[in-house]
């Protein structure tokens, strides 16, 4: 079963809940009261210590010879809660520091029948009633009284442990405090994390399923996260927005080939079915002829720069560089529209700079540039006008301009005119035999030379199109 990320880091949080308050309660707790037990009880062996060498001082045999015995231990303070147990050879109390009543019987008649030194090995410790004669589980420590190997009694220090248990639940009641502090600053950690990091999410990842299912108008996605995530969400909405262009582009890209493949399919079979049923009589199909051959060249020349492009798009066109003269070039090409000029009255100014200077590109591909360039400025130029070609240096460039005196282009197409197939519709009722890709590789061109082409234009007046080339090293 999959889980979410938000379900994986509750689970997490629970788990250290859950883990903390056990490690708190059972480890921590008995933990620190052993602790405790230990260092109190280190505490009580040192007092007993202390009584027990100042009793041996008093160089007697007996604990009898000591006089007034409330005079004497009363000297002994207090430490640590603990009381003070003096018991003859014969296990009977002597004396005790303990006035709480906490013994079973009167502490002048108490004898310790059960007590057993040796239970108590060096520096060790016991826990419970204290051989039944204390009412509380205390914790006491023995030190015994000899002179020359006899011993003539005993020092018991002891004390409660509930003393030792309040002080335990004392601490441990810190350890709740913090722990529950620690948990509601993760706490907080953890809506921090829902708010800033799983919502979010959930909206990209809702989005990108929605954009997966083409829905690209998607408007849930709502991020605005200043980091990374809203980085991402920035990206994925540049994303959908690009797609969608892309989907447009796609559908209207298909519907303009599809239009531009028609128009001569359809007059190419028109003319041919119109042969073949008598409609155009024998001594005309030379002239119809003409036509479809006509119109099967421009579809051959519409295939053939599609296949370009499409190259092109993934490796890019391939540059065989040279030197050559820009003059030479436009020379060349300008002859090829003689004729279509002559048909039009259209008038070819060619001006060049006074000091020449080569340029280094791919001189076909440039060709092929000023041909689509001429191609269009002639095709839009109205009849009687003129088209001027300009070469001028500046600084390390060459620059070309075609300049017309045509129909131009709207403002709003002006960013348009680079795509494939696209067509203002100003053009599309003068531009019968264009395919609408001539600029598209014009711009792949001049993007593969790694220079710039600009166009100026106002409708109803004319455009220029100025492009720029490296100039050649002297």
């Amino acid at each position: 079963m999959r889980n979410s990320i938000l379900t994986k880091f509750f689970i997490g949080y629970f788990s250290f809940a859950v883990l903390g308050f056990l490690l708190i309660t059972y480890w921590s707790t008995n933990l620190i009261y052993n602790h405790l037990v230990q260092d109190d009880a280190k505490q009580l062996n040192s007092y007993a210590s202390v009584v027990s060498d100042n009793i041996k001082s008093l160089d007697i045999e007996s604990l009898d010879d000591i006089s007034s015995p409330d005079n004497y231990f009363s000297d002994f303070n207090r430490v640590l809660n603990c009381n003070l147990l003096v018991l003859d050879n014969n296990k009977k109390m002597i004396y005790t520091t303990d006035k709480t009543q906490e013994l079973n019987n009167d502490e002048h008649t108490i004898v310790f029948n059960d007590f057993d030194p040796t239970d108590y090995s060096k520096g060790s410790y016991r826990i419970g009633k204290l051989y039944n004669i204390s009412k509380t589980d205390t914790l006491s420590v023995v030190h015994t009284l000899a002179k020359d190997d006899i011993t003539y009694g005993y020092v018991v220090a002891h004390m409660p442990t509930s003393y030792i248990k309040d002080s335990s639940y004392n601490i441990t009641y810190i350890f709740y405090v913090t722990y529950i502090i620690i948990l509601a600053l993760s706490l907080i950690v953890f809506l921090n994390f829902m708010w800033f990091i799983y919502l979010p999410l959930k909206q990209i990842r809702l989005a990108a399923m929605e954009y997966a299912k083409g829905n690209f108008e998607y408007e849930g996605l709502k991020v605005n996260n200043d980091d990374e995530i809203g980085d991402v969400a920035s990206s994925l909405k540049y994303m959908s927005k690009q797609l969608n262009n892309s989907r447009e582009y796609q559908k209207k890209f298909i519907s303009n080939i599809s239009h531009d493949f028609r128009s001569p399919l359809t007059s190419i079979k028109g003319y041919l079915e119109a042969m073949m049923d008598g409609t155009i009589p024998p001594e005309d199909y030379n002239k119809y002829l003409s036509i479809v051959i006509s119109e099967a060249n421009r579809l051959e020349k519409l295939t053939t720069g599609l296949r370009s492009l499409n190259n092109w798009n993934s490796t890019g066109p391939e540059l065989l560089y040279e030197e050559f003269s820009m003059e030479s070039v436009i020379t060349s090409t300008v002859e090829t529209f003689q004729g279509s000029c002559e048909k039009k009255h259209i008038q070819l100014i060619i001006q060049f700079p006074t000091k020449h200077y080569n340029v280094y590109a791919d001189k076909g591909k440039i060709e092929q540039v000023l041909y689509n360039l001429l191609d269009n400025a002639i095709k839009f130029s109205n009849i009687g006008s003129k088209i001027i070609l300009k070469v001028y240096n500046k600084g390390e460039k060459v620059y070309c301009s075609v300049k017309d005196f045509g129909m131009g282009i709207p403002s709003d197409s002006i960013d348009k005119i680079w795509q494939r197939f696209y067509k203002t519709d100003l053009s599309r009722g003068r531009d019968k035999t264009g395919s609408g890709i001539g600029l598209a590789i014009v711009k792949e061109i001049m993007m593969a030379h790694g220079e710039n082409i600009d166009v100026i234009s106002t409708e109803g007046v004319g455009t220029e199109f100025v492009f720029s080339l490296k100039r050649a090293k002297k």
